[in-house]
């Protein structure tokens, strides 16, 4: 409970603190862009993925259920 409590107190103090700063003097690079994108788009891959694995062992599931077996 202690461990989770004080979990939950360092991630406030984190998120407050990256939101309330005055000001921000940063430089966005332009490779930025790609790389943003680049993980966006990794991680619809990989969620695709996932999905697939698991929709099969779903519908095998469902299948035996059913008593539909191949």
């Amino acid at each position: 409970m202690l461990k989770w409590l004080t979990f939950r107190i360092a991630c406030s103090v984190l998120l407050f603190s990256g939101i309330f700063t005055p000001e921000a003097h940063a430089y966005i690079d332009p490779g930025s862009g790609s790389v943003l994108l680049q993980l966006i788009l990794g991680g619809i891959a990989g969620i695709g993925v996932v999905a697939k694995l698991y929709w099969g062992r779903a519908k095998e599931r469902y299948r035996s259920l059913l008593g539909k077996d191949k």
